[in-house]
């Protein structure tokens, strides 16, 4: 088998960016929250039943049952725009430099676009339709190390897209 060694995409690349919009919102008015640390995770998953009988001692076939897609990543710039975005409920709004959080949350749905490197050189670009941000924001301010912003989100389906790119999609661009 011949490989194409262009086809290795390591590292990010300068331009790299993570932007948040309400659900819906075209990229160009999504909100560009600047700087990350330790790239963005995206992990995708599967769960499975095993469909067993009892003349059979093994598993005789498997049915997928559910599906999804959890992103992580750490924002090294913490403004309260940044802040409210991965906070990511209703009930959190930015007035006059402070940022109010009320109790009770809930569902706040975002679109989010993620641009890296691709293959050849090119670009590639993920872009997840129906966001939730769980609200697993954990800061940890450090003498001796920058304050990250540890954010975790999950991938919903939309139902308003065709089913095969409920999730989201991803588009390479060649180098050029």
């Amino acid at each position: 088998m011949a490989g194409n060694k262009n086809n290795i995409v390591v590292g990010l690349q300068a331009e790299n960016t993570l932007k948040i919009g309400d659900y819906g919102t075209l990229e160009a008015a999504a909100l560009d929250i600047g700087f990350i640390k330790g790239g963005v995770q995206i992990q995708h998953s599967v769960d499975w039943y095993d469909v067993e009988v009892d003349q059979v001692l093994g598993i005789v076939d498997k049915v997928p049952k559910k599906e999804g897609i959890a992103l992580k990543f750490s924002m090294a710039e913490a403004t309260l725009a940044n802040l409210q975005a991965a906070l990511g409920h209703s009930g959190v709004s930015v007035a006059s430099n402070t940022l109010k959080m009320t109790d009770g949350p809930s569902a706040n749905y975002k679109t989010l676009f993620v641009n890296v490197k691709g293959p050849s050189g090119g670009t590639r670009k993920y872009t997840f339709w129906r966001v939730v941000f769980t609200g697993k924001v954990s800061p940890a301010y450090k003498r001796d190390n920058e304050t990250l912003f540890d954010v975790e989100a999950d991938v919903l389906c939309d139902t308003t897209k065709d089913a095969s790119v409920r999730f989201g999609q991803i588009d390479d661009a060649a180098q050029g």
